[in-house]
């Protein structure tokens, strides 16, 4: 016990030292724990990608685009097809659209999109990229249904003059007479509806759309019947297959089935290269920590040889001098992963975020980006991260204590005052 305190007071007898490696021991923590962390949010990612991108199904009406309004394109899919897709094995999820373009100049059109007020808000032409980011006002609701309220985009807001600051009060005109060389008109009132929210989704077209309650859309455009578009989500990527198979079994007649592959692809490819480079370099900063750690507390024994050599001049035990700077060594460890992950808890976030965005950036393709907006790298890690973080710490640390202190306890102490 007595080797033990002597080993822990050893820690202030030298300031300049003790920070010195607690600084040369935090750094690499640090860098570890921030490595960990980036794995963790691509993990995140990429669960999300799998499950919101690459089990997605659409069903639109063969040979059409679906749009209520649109010449020649307006064919949609039967009522009755809903409920054929709900009943087939491993499908969890079904939700219909419906769509409509309005003209404006410029860039010639708008789309108007009914949908139940809890579905994915996905974007016309990118349909894997939902939810796009509201910056302004609120997201529909479910007491929102048959309501005359919509979320609209940052481009399509500019247009009809709506401002941020204007959510909740600004309204939007709905006139489903107006034509353009692709529109037809139809006989329907004017609708005014109250907009509550606007997003920004990163690309032009995307922010082009306005979102309403499916019920408000068939009340506006008369559409008592039918669907423009049917996402069915499946619940695994595996079974991908074999539902998009049993689609075209059950409504292959009457639909064209769009499986997102470039959204896939992109998860097959980019995400899990993404991912392998987090781990990669977790596993660099690891043997980092390890090498640092290990070297720091070697040199510090070997560095205090004379102080050996005395210990055993005055009778001190190899066992005892041991203790004392193994004691000593996991004293450092544990100091240099404190002040390693205090720096990480107040910087992490942004330092860590930072690191990130730059090392994905270059990966992804621009309409993909959007996608990566919200992912967040937190500073906050798990029990178990932390745990092994510093377990791995600590092992460096006694195996260059032990080895150095080996090295010199079996000298004699005046060779070990000497080795110094």
């Amino acid at each position: 016990m007595g080797m033990i305190v002597l080993g822990l007071r050893n820690l202030l007898r030298n300031k300049m030292r003790l920070v010195l490696v607690v600084t040369l021991i935090g750094v690499p923590f640090f860098l570890l724990l921030a490595m960990q962390s980036i794995g963790e949010a691509v993990q995140q990612q990429t669960s999300v990608l799998t499950r919101d991108v690459n089990t997605v199904l659409q069903l639109r009406a063969r040979g059409s685009m679906g749009h209520v309004n649109m010449n020649g394109q307006d064919r949609l899919l039967p009522p009755a097809t809903l409920e054929k897709v709900r009943g087939i094995e491993h499908v969890v999820q079904v939700e219909p659209y419906l769509l409509a373009m309005a003209p404006i100049t410029p860039p010639n059109f708008v789309m108007h999109v009914g949908l139940a007020p809890t579905a994915v808000k996905r974007l016309e032409s990118h349909g894997e990229a939902g939810n796009p980011r509201i910056i302004a006002g609120r997201d529909l609701a479910p007491e929102d249904t048959g309501q005359d309220v919509g979320i609209i985009g940052r481009g399509y807001a500019e247009w009809a003059g709506i401002k941020p600051e204007d959510m909740g009060k600004a309204t939007l005109t709905i006139d489903p007479t107006r034509t353009h060389p692709v529109i037809y008109g139809m006989d329907r009132p004017k609708r005014d509806l109250r907009i509550i929210g606007m997003y920004a989704s990163g690309y032009i077209f995307g922010d082009l759309q306005l979102f309403m309650p499916i019920d408000t859309f068939r009340s506006i455009y008369g559409t008592e019947q039918g669907i423009s578009w049917l996402f069915v989500r499946v619940d695994s990527v595996e079974n991908v297959p074999v539902v998009a198979q049993r689609l075209q079994e059950t409504v292959g007649s009457v639909a064209d089935i769009l499986a997102p592959k470039s959204a896939a692809v992109f998860t097959a490819t980019t995400s899990r290269t993404v991912t392998q480079l987090a781990w990669l370099g977790g596993l660099i900063a690891i043997l980092l920590m390890i090498v640092v750690v290990f070297f720091v507390l070697l040199m510090q024994v070997r560095e205090r040889a004379r102080e050996i050599g005395t210990l055993k001049a005055i009778g001190a035990s190899n066992g005892g001098v041991t203790t004392q700077f193994l004691t000593e060594a996991v004293a450092l460890t544990l100091i240099g992963g404190f002040v390693g992950l205090v720096l990480f808890r107040l910087a992490g976030d942004a330092l860590t975020g930072r690191l990130f965005a730059l090392g994905i950036g270059p990966f992804l393709p621009s309409h993909y980006k959007p996608l990566f907006e919200s992912l967040t790298v937190s500073s906050q890690l798990s029990i178990s991260v932390l745990m092994f973080v510093l377990l791995v710490a600590v092992v460096a640390a006694i195996l260059g204590s032990a080895y150095g202190v080996w090295q010199l306890v079996k000298l004699s102490p005046l060779e070990a005052m000497k080795h110094e």
